[in-house]
């Protein structure tokens, strides 16, 4: 019997993040920067400027596929900056689903939730932060 394993969205995510935010005015919010990722920045000060995607729920749609909610959060010592990070990765992963691959895991289609909307963080009081919700439709792996 073939098992058929829900692929990792956040990996799937960043990996297309990180390889599009560099070429559309954001070059230094990548994972290998440490400037992208799950987790909001260790070290003080922090980035001027980053990007936070985890998955925050979602459900099966059929037995290969998958609905995973995305969070995105757009970080900025200015809040323009902040918003147009957060509505970007929210485009990036748009335009993914549209081509139908979401960082080399096959994706079908997306729903936007929820658009950029300022939303403070009292745990990052020096940054702005933007988020928004989506939920991409992600074909199941095999092992």
């Amino acid at each position: 019997m073939e098992l058929l394993i829900p692929a990792d969205p956040e990996v799937r995510a960043l990996a297309e993040l990180s390889t599009m935010l560099p070429l559309h005015g954001f070059p230094s919010v990548t994972t290998a920067a440490r400037s992208l990722g799950t987790k909001i920045p260790t070290q003080n000060p922090k980035p001027d400027v980053f990007g936070r995607l985890i998955a925050s729920g979602g459900s099966g749609r059929d037995i290969v596929t998958d609905s995973p909610t995305l969070a995105i959060e757009g970080y900025s010592v200015k809040e323009q900056q902040a918003r147009d990070l957060c509505a970007l990765m929210l485009a990036i992963i748009e335009a993914a689903a549209r081509a139908g691959s979401l960082g080399g895991a096959t994706v079908y289609r997306s729903r936007t939730i929820a658009l950029p909307q300022n939303l403070p963080n009292p745990l990052v009081p020096d940054h702005f932060r933007f988020t928004a919700l989506i939920s991409v439709d992600l074909r199941r792996v095999t092992a």
